[in-house]
Parts: structure tokens; C-alpha cells; sequence
């Protein structure tokens, strides 16, 4: 979106600088709008309408059948046909030109253009007057939209620019269905009348369309109802110009009136001048591509660049966070450690704790016995030593018997002698 905004300011101001003459046509800050319609020509080439109509902004498309009074679009059937078979309304328009005759330009309009084939109303496109005064461009117009309105049955639409209108056009076209070109940022403003749809950009890009082409917007309450050729209703009764304009827009008779042709050498000088204005046109076109070209090529270069800055700053931020993931798992692993370390170092004390306790009590059990062994043993001494003592008394006690028997028994021995 960047890149076509770029170039696309950049194309406006180069189309603003070569027609400084009306910078009122082509401002620089053409805005980005809301599309109700396309017109496309020949020079959009081929165009790809299954894609078109996926743009549900796309409701109608004008295209350009004829000009003057030999040329047709070879590209017109085409478009006609493949367009109203994907479901987008279709109109044609016819290019009007000042060097032919206004019956001759009708009749070439009217061999391609066959009404049961529209869905739009006719489209008169005047922007020049080259060779035509002002009351000959309103003379012609008007008697080219008679000859339609008497042919399809209903009143055409009215293209040309708001400068173009305001100026020559005025308000003997004002109660005609109006398209106003104005490629700027507010919509166009008419010294009469009001447009049912504003062409704000030749520079637009839909999707199926390799070429820019023109966009288009509905005014504020109007819509596609507005320009069908079968919801138009013609007037109780055909206007001429008198009915529309005060004496100084008024033609050169109430009877609209042909402007004259051109003479051989007229006609030879403005087509020299189209011929020159065509080259110069294309001359500029192609400036304005290779200008495009140009900056479209740097605006690529450096958003390759931006892309490879951002390749390089995601992979710097991806090995950023790889090296973080990898210090996360690192200080998670040692983390880990440490806490099995102190784990396993409690359960070393817990298990020489249980160690000393077992020792204790095996130490204290051990003492318990021995003392309970020194204990039995004293006691068994003690015993022991009574029986000794007993024993050692009964014998004392014997001998003192047999002492005292014998001391007896001496005795009464010596009683006896």
C-alpha cells in the first residue's frame, strides 16, 4: 500500500506540473476513496472480469464503445460481453470529437452500442472543443443527446470534467444526469445542477485489471438505481436547450443546430494538433511510467533492504532468545543441581543424623547391657562371694564344732584319766 501511495503521489505531481494551465483539474492530493464503478477503454487491454467482479466494490462499469465517427474499441464486445456475464452492470460511452460530423458520430455509436445489451444509461464524454466555439460544443452535445434519447429512450448521462461543465457546458446541461471528472481530495462543486457520480482518480488498481483505470463514486444519496437505463423515465415532452438556459447560454437558434464541419485543411490541422497532443500525451505517460518505474524500483530496493533488516533483525532476535532460552535452562539446570545438591547434602546429615542416632542407642543399648552384664556379674559376685562367706562360716561353725567336740571329747578323755 506504502509503494502505491508513493507512486501514485508521484505520478499526480508530475501530471499537476504538465498541465499547469488548470491546476484545478489535477490537484496533487487525490484521495483514497469508497468505489461504486470502474470505466475502462482499449487501453486497459485484457481484462481478466471472473477477477473484477470478485470486488463487490465494482457495481457498474462504463466502457468505451466509439469515437468520433469511424473509430470502435476493438476491445469493446469483449468487455460487454464477459462483464454482464459475471454480473457487473454494464454502460458504453462514445468519445466525442469536434472534427466530425454529429449525425456520423451518433450512427457509428448506435452500430456497436444495441440497447438490449445495456444496463446503463448512454455516455456522452466531451472534453475538447478543439475548432468548435463554446455555443457550438452546447449546440452539438445537445443535438447528439437528442439523437440518443430518440434512439434508446432515455436521457444520457453527461461526462466531462467540472471545469469543462462550469465553463461551457453550463446550465443548458443541468437537468441532465451528470458524470463529473475531478481528481481531488473534495468532491466537484457545478454552477447548476447536481452529478449523480464523481470520477476521483484515473489512477486507481482493481485486482484482474493490469493497467490503472478510473474509479468512481455515487453522490451522497444516489445510487446504482440512478443511471439504469430501464428505472430512467423520459419527459412528457423532449427539451431543447431553450427550456434549460437563460439568453446567454442559449444556442444559436431555438432549433438545436449541428455545428459545421470542418474544412479539409481545418481537419488536417487538428488532427496535426491531436497527432502532436497524442505524442506529447504519450511522451508524458511514458516519462511518468519510467518515473514510476524508477521510484516503484527504489521503493522495492528498499524494502528488500527493510526485508533483509528485519530477516537479519528477527534472526539476531530469535539467536537473542535462543542464547536467553539457553541461559534459562542453564540457570534452570543449575538451579536444579543446587537444589539437588542441598537434597542430597540433607539427606547426608539426615542419614549421619539416623546413623549417630542408631550408634547412640546401639551405644546406649551396649552400655545398658553391659551395665545390666556388670550388674548381673557384681551380682553374682555378691552372690558368690555370700556363698563363699556362707560356706567359709559353715566351716568355721564345723570346726568350731569339732573343735568344740573334740575340746569334748579332750576333755572328757581327760576326765576319764
Amino acid at each position: 500500500m506504502k509503494i502505491l501511495r508513493l507512486v501514485y503521489t508521484l505520478i499526480i505531481t508530475l501530471m499537476a506540473l504538465s498541465v499547469q494551465a488548470n491546476p484545478e483539474e489535477f490537484p496533487v492530493d487525490v484521495p483514497v476513496r469508497d468505489v461504486d464503478g470502474i470505466d475502462v477503454s482499449d487501453h486497459q487491454k485484457t481484462i481478466d472480469w471472473e477477477t473484477v467482479a470478485r470486488d463487490k466494490r465494482v457495481k457498474f462499469v462504463y466502457i468505451k464503445a466509439t469515437e468520433g465517427a469511424t473509430y470502435q474499441s476493438r476491445v469493446y464486445r469483449y468487455n460487454l460481453e464477459n462483464a454482464r456475464r459475471h454480473g457487473i452492470k454494464v454502460g458504453s460511452y462514445h468519445f466525442m470529437r469536434t472534427g466530425s460530423r454529429v449525425q456520423d458520430q451518433f450512427e457509428n455509436f448506435t452500430r456497436v452500442v444495441k440497447k438490449h445489451e445495456q444496463d446503463l444509461l448512454p455516455l456522452i464524454d466531451i472534453e475538447v472543443r478543439q475548432g468548435w466555439t463554446s455555443q457550438q460544443v452546447r449546440d452539438s452535445v445537445k443535438l447528439f443527446a437528442d439523437l440518443l434519447e430518440e434512439h434508446y429512450g432515455c436521457r444520457p448521462m453527461i461526462y466531462t470534467s467540472s471545469h469543462f461543465f462550469n465553463t461551457i457546458l453550463g446550465r443548458a446541461f443541468a437537468d441532465y444526469p451528470l458524470f463529473i471528472a475531478r481528481y481531488a481530495s473534495n468532491a466537484p462543486s457545478l454552477n447548476s445542477g447536481d452529478w449523480i457520480l464523481w470520477q476521483y482518480s484515473e489512477k486507481g488498481r482493481i485486482e484482474g485489471i493490469n493497467a490503472n483505470v478510473d474509479l468512481s463514486c455515487f453522490n451522497k444519496g444516489r445510487g446504482l438505481q440512478d443511471i439504469l437505463i430501464k428505472g430512467s423515465r423520459m419527459g412528457s415532452r423532449r427539451r431543447s436547450n431553450a427550456d434549460a438556459v437563460d439568453s446567454k447560454d442559449k444556442p444559436s437558434s431555438i432549433k438545436v443546430k449541428e455545428a459545421p464541419v470542418m474544412s479539409k485543411q481545418q481537419e488536417k490541422e487538428l488532427k496535426k494538433q491531436q497527432e502532436k497532443e497524442r505524442k506529447a500525451r504519450e511522451r508524458a505517460e511514458k516519462l511518468k511510467r519510467e518515473e514510476a518505474e524508477k521510484q516503484a524500483k527504489k521503493q522495492r530496493e528498499l524494502e528488500e533492504k527493510q526485508r533483509k533488516q528485519a530477516i537479519k533483525e528477527a534472526h539476531e532476535q530469535q539467536k537473542k532468545q535462543e542464547a536467553e532460552r539457553k541461559k534459562r535452562e542453564k540457570e534452570e539446570k543449575a538451579r536444579k543441581e543446587e537444589i539437588k545438591r542441598q537434597q542430597e547434602a540433607q539427606a547426608r546429615i539426615a542419614k549421619q543424623q539416623r546413623q549417630a542416632e542408631v550408634e547412640q542407642r546401639m551405644k546406649e543399648q551396649k552400655a545398658a547391657e553391659q551395665k545390666a552384664k556388670n550388674e548381673q556379674k557384681d551380682k553374682l559376685q555378691q552372690q558368690k562371694q555370700n556363698a563363699t562367706q556362707a560356706r567359709q562360716g559353715k566351716t568355721t561353725a564345723t570346726s568350731v564344732r569339732q573343735a568344740t567336740r573334740t575340746r569334748k571329747t579332750n576333755k572328757s578323755s581327760a576326765d576319764n584319766d
